[in-house]
């Protein structure tokens, strides 16, 4: 049986790989110097005692750099903001790490209450992978849209038709949206399409308001701090968000998300709504998401295959 240290520096180590391989060398290498830190028996050690019992999947590590990074943006560890790039730092991991470590020392048990709380990553990147199956349903049914979303968190996703995306000189979507994907498609999907979206739904177990300061923060804390477009696009999708509920917004379908666990919430819309599982499926390719449709046709799906650019090696949550 592996020692408590053994067991949290391997998943140290195994989310720093991955944080190197995602594009996140700044995460990548504080995660490896806390595992080294963690073995020696350093300040690591205190924050993350007892974890070692949670199941590999728990995002531990996502969650001790979503604790840092949460006091970093209240400013109560000015010693890391001129090194950490999502407040205007350098992003130099061998600057920075002592400091990371003091912060450890200095606030152990807030971080420690940070750190029990889950990984809540409302990765709005999410909906570039998915809007070629909402249009394909769109337009084969001439039917409007009713989304619903598992595990929603904050119902980001659920807003995907208020984004820009582009790929050469087509697009689709408001052209002035703060949240924009440009040129992300290997293989674009058919963009020249129309949907509406008359209602969008979520559950989730532990739903975030991103139109509340708190909610923000909370969201913003588990972008990884050196990854300046993920933040930009979530920033954009809490503006949209925030605007919606907004005094004298356009009528548009607001995002509900509700505290439920999945099987009651699917349960209650199949009963409320009588929906039957779809006769077919968009399926652009076995390397993008393929949202189901929900009006039972029975077309064959198209043969024009999509492709979106992403990597699938550890969390990136």
């Amino acid at each position: 049986m592996q020692a408590p240290r053994e067991v949290l520096g391997g998943r140290l180590r195994f989310q720093a790989e991955g944080c190197t391989e995602l594009g996140s060398p700044f995460y990548g290498a504080l995660l490896e110097s806390a595992a080294l830190d963690l073995e020696g028996g350093g300040a690591v050690w205190e924050p993350l005692e007892g974890f070692e019992q949670e199941p590999e999947w728990s995002a531990l590590a996502l969650r001790l750099m979503g604790a840092v990074h949460r006091l970093v943006l209240q400013d109560s560890v000015p010693q890391l903001a001129p090194h950490y790039p999502s407040v205007g730092g350098d992003g130099d991991a061998s600057t920075a790490w002592p400091a990371f470590r003091d912060a450890l020392r200095e606030h152990p048990t807030e971080i420690r209450r940070l750190i029990a709380s889950a990984c809540q990553t409302n990765e709005v990147g999410r909906s570039a992978a998915l809007i070629g199956g909402f249009l394909e349903v769109a337009h084969r049914t001439r039917l409007p849209l009713r989304i619903l979303e598992i595990g929603a968190s904050a119902g980001l996703n659920l807003q995907w038709d208020r984004y820009r995306y582009e790929s050469g000189e087509t697009g689709w979507g408001d052209e002035h949206s703060p949240v924009r994907f440009v040129n992300v498609f290997d293989m674009p999907p058919p963009l020249d399409r129309v949907a509406e979206v008359v209602e969008r739904k979520g559950c989730d177990l532990q739903p975030i308001d991103p139109t509340t300061d708190e909610g923000a923060l909370t969201l913003r804390s588990f972008i990884w701090a050196d990854q300046l477009g993920r933040l930009s696009r979530l920033d954009g999708a809490i503006e949209i968000a925030r605007a919606g509920r907004a005094q004298g917004a356009p009528k548009i379908a607001p995002a509900m998300v509700e505290r439920l666990d999945a099987a009651t919430f699917l349960e209650r819309s199949w009963m409320r709504h009588e929906l039957t599982w779809p006769r077919w499926c968009t399926t652009p390719s076995s390397s993008s998401t393929s949202p189901t449709a929900s009006t039972g046709a029975s077309q064959e799906p198209s043969t024009r295959p999509y492709r979106v650019r992403r990597r699938t090696r550890p969390c990136i949550t």
